[in-house]
């Protein structure tokens, strides 16, 4: 029901909009009875639905022929003229017909009204089809250019995934180097843990959204390679209830934003790095101690802005970050 209303809601307005003036003039002219007005109002009704089709088909055969986007200015004005044309030879031959099959005379006054009203309703009705025909290609424009900013910003968000994997594979390289040499063993748990965190990039590389139980799994090795290459001087803890892991997270954000408290902060055993990453008010967040390194390494600051885009895309609720005296906080919404 909704839909036929959104549909037809202009072609029905319009018909409610004369069949009003033409009660009002009747009512001024000629006073009489309700059921009378009801009854004059049916024809009204009929010719302005009639008038109505056939300048919606005129309108259609128009935009195969003669397309709004060449012919702008003539299409309006053609199409305007046809309406006006097309209701003058109906008018004609209905006020040729009508005294001949109802025995009835139609005073110049009425021929005039008769007139005004007929070409208002063909102008109303072609300038309703010509708004209808732009909105919807309005409509469009906007859909087109949202789904072309949302591809955009899933680009920007790979770029962003493939950046942290060459650093993250340099880092891990560089540990595993040193672990070969002093503890084989370790090395090996450390090549488990690598392939697997690869694995689930690999599997999950043509996906925005993973489950959080996902997410957090995938993590659990990432955290013990990180904890292999820190010891003590890296803590996370992770605090998250089983009753949110059905929701939904941008793959590898939580990795992302752990390289990114690990890249802008120190990590020594004085001084751990304390990364927490919970539940608060129905976002996931990741928060960690500032301790500023005195040498910052490079940063665009692109990653946080693109996250920010993404989950623009994918939700209702924006990412919201927190830079505190003491804490820096990411929040993203559970979706």
């Amino acid at each position: 029901m909704n839909t036929f209303f959104n549909k037809y809601a202009v072609r029905i307005a319009v018909t409610l909009v004369f069949v009003v003036v033409a009660w009002t003039i009747r009512a001024s002219l000629a006073p009489m009875p309700f059921y009378r007005h009801l009854l004059a109002s049916i024809p009204v009704v009929i010719i302005t639905q009639f008038i109505w089709s056939v300048l919606n088909l005129i309108h259609k055969l128009l935009n195969r022929w003669m397309p709004f986007r060449q012919y702008l200015y003539s299409r309006i004005i053609l199409q305007i003229t046809v309406g006006l044309l097309l209701v003058w030879g109906l008018r004609s031959f209905a006020l040729y017909m009508a005294p001949r099959v109802l025995d009835i005379t139609i005073e110049p006054l009425a021929r005039a009204m008769i007139a005004t009203i007929n070409n208002l309703v063909s102008i109303t009705v072609n300038l309703a089809l010509i708004s209808e025909y732009f909105t919807g290609r309005w409509k469009q424009s906007i859909v087109k250019a949202e789904r072309l900013e949302k591809e955009k910003v899933q680009m920007q968000f790979m770029h962003l995934k493939n950046q942290v994997d060459p650093h993250f594979l340099f880092n891990a390289f560089t540990s595993l180097d040193s672990l070969v040499k002093t503890d084989p063993d370790l090395a090996s748990r450390f090549i488990g843990h690598l392939s697997k965190v690869y694995r689930y990039a690999l599997q999950h590389r043509d996906k925005d959204l993973v489950p959080l139980h996902t997410e957090l799994s995938f993590l659990g090795h990432y955290i013990t390679l990180q904890k292999i290459r820190f010891g003590p001087a890296l803590e996370i803890d992770i605090q998250v209830d089983e009753k949110h892991h059905d929701r939904r997270v941008a793959m590898v954000t939580l990795q992302m934003l752990i390289d990114n408290a690990v890249k802008h902060n120190e990590v020594h055993a004085a001084h751990p790095l304390r990364i927490r990453i919970y539940v608060e008010n129905d976002y996931l967040v990741v928060a960690n101690n500032k301790q500023i390194r005195r040498q910052l390494a490079v940063s665009d600051k692109q990653g946080l802005q693109q996250l920010r885009q993404l989950y623009t895309f994918l939700g209702e609720r924006e990412v919201m970050v927190q830079d505190g005296d003491d804490t820096f906080s990411v929040a993203l919404p559970l979706l």
